[in-house]
């Protein structure tokens, strides 16, 4: 078995234990995590983030999927976000939410039928002094071609995007739907994406999946093969050692999840400014955007037209030299005087 069916296993054993300490008695909980389904629903509800969507998607927008299918059939393209709400690490006062959006089709290179993307935020419980519990958002992280060489997935605080007591504005690329937490990163990776004649998606209530081990409302679909949906619902996107990265940062960044395949990224996208100066600076390798002002896009902006004029510049100094290096070394073999030497058995 490997890591991620042991780590299932392991959740699998985790969610009754769970459950029998923090469900509230008399409080129904279908998929017996723990948490009950009011809390789930009311929760996934307050932090849905506001999608932006492309005007030209050619999957248009996320699917409906048919209740009780084995496999993921779409009934409809009309906008709907389905959830997960989980206990963190077991704990009872942290949740981590997943907002699914679901796609009939990726539309990119080598595009391929059923898309499954999604966001997640880590919430802390807290409670006012006589009053009810309280939830906030600490962390967010949203989804970019999860394993594959071209992740450009990013997580940061809550603060940063101003999204600690409601959900935080995501910014969906068309065709191949990664998930970004800023526009202006939308052209990240490896060069696939953009977010362009952009649109807001129509606010409608998450549909609750419930957990692998016991999905809701006949969402049993979730268990098809066909896509990496199960892999992203069994696990954790906020684990220790992206949360102790991210916290060596300023409150100003956004971070990616996975740095280590920035270098492969920009070698496949070719080496050029479109990987928006980035991979510059002391701290480019785990800070993918510095949220500072309002500015921020503009600054940004002439970081990427700087990186792209500085390359531009050292190109053609470096064709310039390698010509005048050439022309000397013609010059050199041709003589002192410039013009050709003679050859003593060539013709008078």
């Amino acid at each position: 078995m490997g890591r991620a069916g042991v780590a299932g296993l392991l959740l699998g054993m985790m969610l009754p234990m769970v459950a029998g300490a923090t469900a509230p008695a008399g409080e129904r909980d279908a998929d017996r995590d723990g948490l009950s389904d009011r809390l789930e629903n009311t929760l996934l509800q307050q932090f849905q983030p506001q999608w932006m969507i492309s005007k030209n998607d050619c999957s248009e927008k996320p699917g409906q999927f048919e209740p009780g299918a084995v496999i993921p059939k779409v009934v409809a393209d009309d906008g709907t976000i389905y959830g997960q709400a989980s206990p963190h690490r077991g704990r009872r006062d942290e949740v981590e939410l997943h907002f699914y959006h679901l796609w009939r089709q990726d539309c990119g290179e080598m595009g391929h039928a059923l898309d499954a993307e999604h966001v997640s935020v880590l919430l802390h419980r807290t409670r006012e002094q006589g009053g009810e519990p309280e939830w906030r958002a600490t962390y967010w992280y949203a989804a970019a071609h999860e394993d594959t060489v071209c992740d450009a997935s990013q997580i940061t605080r809550a603060s940063t995007l101003e999204a600690e007591e409601h959900g935080a504005t995501v910014w969906v690329s068309p065709g191949k739907h990664a998930s970004f937490l800023n526009e202006e990163l939308c052209s990240s990776g490896c060069g696939g994406d953009h977010c362009s004649s952009m649109k807001p998606l129509e606010r409608s209530e998450v549909v609750n999946l419930g957990e692998l081990s016991h999905p809701v409302d006949g969402a049993i679909w979730i268990a098809s093969t066909r896509w990496p949906l199960t892999d992203k619902m069994r696990r954790t996107d906020f684990t220790e050692t992206r949360l102790r990265r991210l916290e060596r940062l300023p409150d100003t960044d956004v971070a990616w999840a996975n740095p280590a395949k920035r270098p492969a990224q920009a070698a496949i996208y070719g080496g050029n400014s479109a990987l928006n100066g980035v991979a510059t600076g002391g701290r480019s390798t785990d800070t993918a955007l510095v949220l500072a002002n309002e500015s921020t896009g503009e600054a940004l902006g002439k970081a990427q037209h700087n990186t792209g004029d500085a390359l531009k510049k050292s190109y053609r100094n470096v064709i310039k030299a390698l010509g005048g290096a050439a022309s000397a070394t013609g010059q050199a073999l041709e003589g002192k005087s410039g013009k050709p030497e003679k050859d003593p058995e060539s013709p008078q």
